[in-house]
């Protein structure tokens, strides 16, 4: 029997030209200067597709149209679902062949969706497959948009699996591709509304974005959709009382429109549910059925689960999408509304349920081809889970976590995993059912938690599994449990040493030579930082092992690791010959974790050096890279960290702080976290902001790993309360980082610690007075601060400047140790400290009785200071200045100011304007400012706003005519 093929015809759309509008402004920048997102936010029933469908209308055959739809199934929802619907419908309207010339050749990830494509390719590390796949998604949306203009819609992202999640945001972040347009709907107050809440504010500050919330219908618009409902105009009584009743919602307009003298149900689901019950017997079987099948109702499928005739079966089908109850959708049907679903299926009687949810597990497994391509696992998962038949559960979830983790999908993998053990114990005999031990589940489990991110979870999840593992029927599997195991501790901030050395005790000769060399590689970065022979040899195995085996991995992780070892032997320039030959091998393989860890790595070794510019441009083409390819919030967190220290040291302070709140915005780890606010607060307290800065302490974690509080953020707030005269507090924090067992290890921080010890120690001894026991404390930290100075290496030269300002500050007024400590930090490009030891110099020099020595570095000082905005610095050095009667004025007149820009644009948009006018995109302004490609647009957009252009060459063609650009350039 062939569906019905019958369109419900629903009201016309009311109340929402200003959102139409919208869309279809957003749609023309789309098509005019690249690709455009657009999220469409509400409330259930708000009509939030009803809009997006006008909307698509409206276009016709001028664009294509798409949709995907995310399921509200936990862990039985279908992998990247609404991106696996549009693709399958771009290759049903475009054809398959026209699929493959869109796509690169070779092996594709995507032939998991599409398996017409051929055999997806063999990936080494998980991450490395999903990073491909999503290349593809992104490169065939540009390539279809590139011959025919292509919307794509995204409804019920509330629902969104975390692998749609990143795949969104990976598409937000990189596509460029003019006429193509992302549009998404999404209802803020569920649970997974909040997920998405930091992308949404991503997506609003771009130039090409747009983000609105639809709000009621007024009751002249409620009136309006009454009329086309009812097909006649209502009186006025009956559009107030629906008004009233209806808080505006279109939904429940509808509802009570079908009835309007029900004023009685006190909830939209009661409407629903009135609705229904008023349905014939055979149209309420029909939808009770319907609801069971999912959200999407396969027509065949239904007709199993209904066992209905075809001559009652039609009209049913029929009625319900005359009345809007269902819609259809190509060869089925869909609920008209997720609500309505859930009010009907919620009133099933228990046993009916249970019936319904075995006939359509039966009718799967007999013909598969009944559910869309790849989906049959997980929907029998869902029906006998449902149906309370726990061995079949168990066998169906088996096989879907297999297929979710084959399809990247780790967070649905590692939920079917924990479905599988739930029900372990529950059936009889499950080994010989599935083939596998509970052990093997186990490491599966704990392997998707290294893809998950849930390390201390794989860490339990990996125990288990070692404490039943049997070597005897399963001899390789101890020591893969047992690397799984190291990496999860070492991912985990933890040291994995132990379990990575007794696995390779125990692995066997003939163990996989991925197991062999990744474990000796992973050893290898871990030991070298303390042990660089062993480490070194250990490396050295793992890149013989994947040069033998041509395992790529394998090789961009042993020389990370060989790189690591060459920094701790002091031999800089290979480190960093081998972490660009790791990060070259890395990104040939789409290896992005190793490629970004190389960068990581060199990143640390230029900032070790004191090359802060060429630290900040690697850390700046890392983290843009670690966006793009969904990893912002792992390595892309680690080196916008780099990127921050090494703008705050070269004195770029508002940089800085554009860098860390756009960074905070993607809710990095806690020590990431940890690290930014840390910066921000620092800054902050160079302005003069004390208060400020306390903020920003107060609402970051004390103890983001469980090891205690960091070095350097014990130093923060050792200056922050010497600077808020709370001198107690700042000994005590200062005591504690002096007995951190982990202050001199590779990553201690011992210099940072010092100089916050020496301001403590001043402030201490100023307060002192002559109070003995007070000078007795100041002689103790006094001795502790210089212990820990004469152990502490400074064979480079920003150690020697640190050692050489630190005996300055010790010594306090000693001229020469201050000239020695200026000198060290001439041509260090740390202008902050320079500026306090051109301070200190002349503090000493004052103290001496020489105003003259002491003129010159105090005005050097204070200019650098007032280039800085270090409020607190140039606070001192006024007070020190009178105190001395130092004349700060320079003797050179001041420069002749530019003359002024009478549009009212900052320092930073002027800079943007200029590189705008040069033509380059917000990526490119991005990575010229150390910014982000969302930063720069929002300054893109503030600066068309002020010039009052409407495009990017207009601003620019304005910039030239009012000589913007000539003023810029002298």
């Amino acid at each position: 029997m062939a569906p019905v093929n019958v369109h419900g015809v629903g009201p016309a759309l009311v109340g929402r030209d200003a959102e139409l509008a919208a869309l279809g402004e957003v749609y023309e920048v789309a098509v005019a200067e690249g690709a455009a997102v657009a999220i469409v936010a509400g409330e259930a029933g708000i009509g939030k597709s009803r809009l997006v469908a006008g909307f698509t209308d409206r276009l016709g055959t001028v664009a294509r149209t798409v949709r995907g739809e995310c399921l509200e199934l936990g862990a039985d929802s279908l992998p990247f679902a609404p991106f696996t619907a549009v693709v399958r419908r771009l290759r049903r309207e475009l054809g398959g062949d026209s699929i493959r010339d869109l796509l690169p050749a070779g092996g594709l990830s995507l032939a998991r969706w599409l398996p017409e494509l051929g055999e997806p390719p063999a990936d080494q590390d998980p991450a490395q497959g999903r990073s491909r796949l999503f290349d593809e998604v992104l490169t065939l949306l540009e390539s279809a948009a590139a011959r025919h203009a292509l919307v794509v819609v995204l409804e019920d992202l509330h629902w969104a699996d975390s692998g749609s999640r990143d795949l969104l945001a990976y598409l937000v972040r990189n596509l460029e591709q003019p006429g193509l347009l992302l549009v998404g709907t999404y209802r803020p107050g569920e649970v997974g509304g909040a997920h998405l809440r930091p992308l949404v504010l991503d997506i609003a500050r771009r130039p090409r974005g747009l983000q609105f919330e639809l709000g009621p219908l007024d009751r002249a618009q409620v009136g309006t959709q009454l009329a086309g409902l009812l097909g006649h105009e209502p009186d006025r009584a009956l559009v107030a009382r629906v008004h009233e009743r209806s808080d505006g919602n279109p939904l429940f307009v509808e509802a009570l429109a079908d009835d309007p003298a029900n004023v009685t149900p006190s909830s939209l689901r009661d409407l629903l549910a009135a609705v229904t019950a008023r349905l014939p017997e055979t149209g309420r079987s029909v939808l009770r059925a319907a609801a069971v099948v999912g959200h999407e109702v396969g027509h065949e499928l239904l007709a199993l689960a209904c066992r209905l005739p075809d001559e009652e079966l039609e009209p049913a089908l029929r009625a319900l999408v005359d009345r809007r109850l269902l819609v259809v959708r190509e060869d089925g049907y869909a609920f008209h509304h997720a609500l309505l679903r859930d009010v009907v299926y919620g009133d099933l009687l228990p046993g009916e349920r249970r019936r319904l949810h075995v006939r359509c597990a039966q009718a799967i497994h007999d013909d598969p081809a009944l559910v869309p391509e790849g989906r049959s696992a997980v929907e029998l998962a869902a029906h006998w889970n449902a149906a309370g038949d726990h061995a079949r559960t168990l066998e169906a979830s088996w096989r879907a976590a297999a297929d979710a983790g084959r399809a990247y999908a780790y967070e649905q993998q590692l939920r079917l995993l924990d479905r599988v053990l739930d029900r372990w114990d529950t059936v009889p005999e499950p080994a010989a059912r599935l083939g596998v031990s509970r052990a093997v589940v186990l490491d599966h489990a704990a392997r998707a938690c290294v893809n998950t991110g849930d390390f201390e979870r794989g860490v339990t999840l990996a125990s288990r599994a070692l404490d039943e593992v049997d070597p005897a029927t399963d001899p390789h599997r101890p020591a893969l449990v047992l690397a799984t195991r190291g990496l999860l501790n070492r991912r985990a901030g933890r040291d994995g040493d132990a379990d990575l050395r007794a696995a390779l005790a125990i692995m066997p000769a003939d163990a996989p030579p991925e197991l062999r060399g990744q474990t000796l590689a992973m050893l290898a970065v871990t030991v070298g930082l303390r042990d660089p022979d062993e480490g070194g040899r250990y490396a050295g195995k793992a890149l013989d092992i994947g040069r033998e085996h041509g395992l790529p991995v394998v090789q961009a992780t042993s020389l990370i690791a060989s790189a690591r070892v060459a920094a701790v032997t002091g031999d800089e320039d290979r480190a960093l010959a081998l972490f660009r030959e790791a990060a070259t091998i890395a990104e040939v393989t789409s290896d992005h974790y190793n490629a970004l860890t190389a960068l990581l790595g060199q990143a640390y070794l230029l900032m070790g050096a004191g090359d802060y510019d060429s630290a900040a441009v690697v850390a700046a083409k890392g983290r843009a890279t670690a966006y793009r390819v969904g990893q912002a919030r792992s390595r892309g967190a680690a080196l916008t960290g780099v990127l921050a220290q090494a703008l705050w040291l070269l004195g770029r302070w508002a940089q800085v702080r554009e860098v860390i709140e756009d960074a905070l915005t993607d809710e990095p780890p806690a020590m990431t976290t940890a690290v930014l606010t840390t910066l921000s607060g620092e800054v902050l307290l160079a302005q003069g902001d004390p208060n400020a800065a306390a903020e920003v302490a107060a609402g970051s974690p004390a103890d983001p790993t469980g090891q205690g509080t960091p070095v350097f953020a014990a130093a923060f707030r050792c200056r922050l309360a010497v600077a808020r005269r709370d001198l107690e507090a700042a000994d005590r924090l200062l005591a504690d980082a002096l007995d951190d067992p982990g202050l001199l290890g590779p990553l201690g921080d011992p210099w940072t610690l010092l100089r916050a010890g020496t301001r403590v120690r001043r402030a201490l001894l100023d307060a002192a007075g002559r109070d003995q026991q007070r000078r007795e404390l100041v002689e103790r930290r006094t001795e502790q601060l210089q212990d820990l100075a004469a152990r502490v290496t400074a064979d480079s030269p920003v150690p020697a400047a640190h050692l050489a300002a630190f005996h300055a500050e010790i010594a306090q007024n000693d001229s020469r140790l201050w000239a020695a400590a200026v000198a060290a930090w001439r041509g260090r490009s740390q202008p902050y400290e320079l500026a306090q030891a051109l301070f200190g110099m002349a503090e000493s020099a004052l103290s001496a009785g020489d105003r003259a020595a002491a003129q010159d570095p105090l005005r050097e000082a204070a200019s650098l200071a007032d280039d800085l905005g270090a409020g607190y610095l140039r606070r001192e050095i006024d007070l020190l200045a009178a105190r001395g009667r130092v004349d700060l004025a320079s003797p050179e007149p001041p420069p002749t100011p530019p003359p002024a820009d009478p549009f009212g644009l900052t320092a930073r948009e002027l800079d943007v304007l200029r590189l705008l006018a040069d033509g380059l995109t917000n990526s490119q302004i991005a990575a010229s400012l150390f910014i982000s490609a969302s930063t720069a647009g929002v300054h893109v957009s503030r600066i068309l706003t002020k010039l009052g252009a409407g495009r990017r060459t207009e601003a620019a063609a304005i910039a030239h005519r009012t000589g913007l650009l000539r003023r810029l350039d002298d």
